[in-house]
């Protein structure tokens, strides 16, 4: 698979913009205006849900990229292909986002994967399917990035993704995200800033639970009421909503949320 350098992409995915006609204006080639530090963020936040699914390719390095240049958190599903390699993609399965590709992640290989492209929400161009390490190479330390930890990861694999994280000195540029409270639990005591994904309703768990456990995120969906979205705030966790269809819609939230997730960073 072709490897292109972070200054490259950022060129790129201007000029795929600039052809198909369909991607947003974004910042000049070449600046990153997402900080590098969790600890250098400013509230509230944007997270780019799935690298901006509406707008680019989903998972794939051009709205990964684009999302960095333009000052938003690019958020980002981590699966696992047959020999154990880390893949970007939400589902469990190929054919809705894929072309090229079908079945089980977990029984594709990597030169199947690596030969799939990644369908535009747009019609525009397709893209290549993307590796965690491809991503970490272009990305890594670089800008403050969301990956989740997708459900059905054996605690093994969450510790080989974290393992990863630390050769690669990631500690401080990454929000690590699980639905599962024992993997978040994992993460907190990592090292790692923790973003515990909870549904529609109050986790099962108390917040002085969750906050001992060392998490210090949580998102659950928009569809929370409310009052139970400020009973998580109130309680002290950055609370960060999903998912938004637009930055637009990102006011419906209340006063006190630390961001949202978003499809659509970039529409106000």
């Amino acid at each position: 698979m072709l490897h292109l350098s972070l200054a490259s992409l950022l060129s790129l995915t201007s000029l795929t913009g600039c052809i198909s006609g369909s991607y947003p204006d974004s910042a000049d080639a070449g600046t990153v205006s997402t900080p590098s530090r969790v600890s250098d963020l400013t509230y509230p936040i944007t997270i780019s849900h799935r690298g901006g699914a509406d707008v680019y390719p989903e998972e794939s390095m051009e709205g990964f990229t684009a999302s960095a240049k333009d000052g938003f958190l690019p958020e980002m599903d981590i699966q696992f292909l047959s020999d154990g390699t880390p893949v970007l993609i939400h589902d469990d399965t190929a054919d809705r986002t894929l072309n090229g590709a079908s079945g089980k992640i977990r029984d594709l290989t990597l030169d199947e994967w690596d030969s799939a492209t990644i369908k535009n929400p747009t019609g525009g161009p397709e893209a290549e399917s993307v590796t965690l390490d491809e991503l970490l190479d272009e990305l890594g330390g670089d800008v403050v990035m969301v990956p989740e930890i997708k459900p059905g990861a054996t605690s093994a694999e969450v510790n080989q993704v974290l393992d990863e994280f630390d050769e690669r000195g990631l500690t401080d540029s990454l929000i690590v995200q699980s639905f599962d409270f024992e993997a978040a639990k994992t993460i907190a005591a990592r090292g790692y800033s923790s973003l515990y994904l909870t549904e529609a309703t109050l986790p099962k768990e108390s917040t002085n639970e969750i906050t001992d456990a060392g998490i210090e995120w949580v998102g659950p969906s928009f569809k929370l009421p409310n009052q139970d979205l400020r009973t998580l705030i109130n309680a002290g966790l950055k609370v960060v909503p999903y998912t938004m269809p637009t930055a637009g819609d990102g006011h419906r939230l209340p006063h006190g949320v630390a961001g949202f997730f978003t499809n659509d960073a970039w529409t106000n």
